[in-house]
């Protein structure tokens, strides 16, 4: 008996094999490609570091730790963020105090609004000039490429299994390897989604070590926060009390945050804090004698 599409069944599993894998190992040394440049870079920006380190989320976080530190925003114990006139030069402080709404906002929302506003967006746009991240557009073609091409591949499988079975012929290394084509497919639908952290190339990584190295950053809150994030703000209290409204949904339920406010209390949700640590730029402090951090 001639063999299905004049091929048999261990060498179209070899040819299918090297079709399962192919697509996905091309894709990855496209994305490697992507990042390469290994050019002696300039230390940009503050907010270039604070992208390059954690995306979006690290340069909405750096552009308010500075404002707190002005006392251009003022936060208060439940984490919610208020604005203090007047409004700022700075694109990126205008831009956070224009989403800073009379009600307060907190900084999960912040976030999320800063990601999408156009300033950001052409901070993204500033580092692929630079060298300093991949292009968006061009790390998704390349996963979309090995995404279609992975439907083909399935396609293929499954109508050479629907061959075999009627003539009774083997196909158990078959169907394994059909459910290997559509868990590629899955990773490779996974990874071209929109990344909203980006990636950094190769010049990227160098930049960011050296504003690491730049100790002039690590004399301000807002270096402290683009290279390390708000855990290293530089009052515990104001970053704790934030932290409980940049938390993701899957942790609001942390319950108590462990940073101490005062002499020995603990700071947790809404609680009040004695000792004398400040809340922040409104001019509100802990007072010793059992007062709020009030906004």
């Amino acid at each position: 008996m001639s063999d299905p599409w004049g091929i048999s069944g261990p060498g179209f599993a070899w040819l299918y094999a090297w079709l399962a894998v192919l697509p996905l190992f091309t894709a990855g040394m496209y994305a490697l490609w992507l990042r390469r440049g290994t050019d002696s870079p300039g230390v940009p920006g503050v907010h270039h570091l604070a992208a390059l380190a954690g995306g979006s989320d690290r340069v909405t976080d750096t552009v308010v730790a500075g404002l707190l530190e002005r006392h251009g925003l003022r936060p208060d114990s439940h984490g919610m963020l208020y604005p203090v006139r007047p409004v700022p030069a700075d694109p990126f402080e205008r831009a956070i105090v224009s989403l800073v709404y009379g009600s307060g906002i907190g900084l999960r929302d912040l976030r999320f609004r800063m990601a999408r506003h156009e300033v950001v967006q052409e901070l993204r746009a500033d580092l692929q000039r630079r060298g300093l991240e991949v292009a968006e557009n061009r790390r998704r073609l390349g996963w979309r490429c090995a995404l279609t091409v992975y439907v083909a591949v399935l396609a293929l499988g499954i109508a050479r299994l629907a061959n075999a079975v009627p003539l009774k012929r083997p196909a158990a290394i078959l169907i394994v390897l059909i459910f290997g084509v559509a868990g590629a497919l899955g990773v490779t639908g996974w990874l071209q989604r929109p990344d909203r952290l980006g990636r950094a190339t190769t010049k990227g990584v160098l930049t960011l070590r050296y504003g690491s190295w730049d100790r002039g950053l690590s004399r301000t809150a807002a270096g402290q926060v683009a290279l390390h994030g708000f855990r290293a703000y530089p009052d515990p209290v104001v970053a704790a009390a934030l932290a409980k409204t940049g938390a993701t949904p899957r942790s609001w339920f942390t319950g108590v945050i462990g940073s101490s406010c005062g002499g020995g209390a603990s700071f947790a949700m809404g609680s009040s804090c004695g000792g004398g640590s400040s809340c922040g730029g409104g001019g509100s402090g802990c007072g010793g004698g059992g007062s709020g951090c009030g906004g």
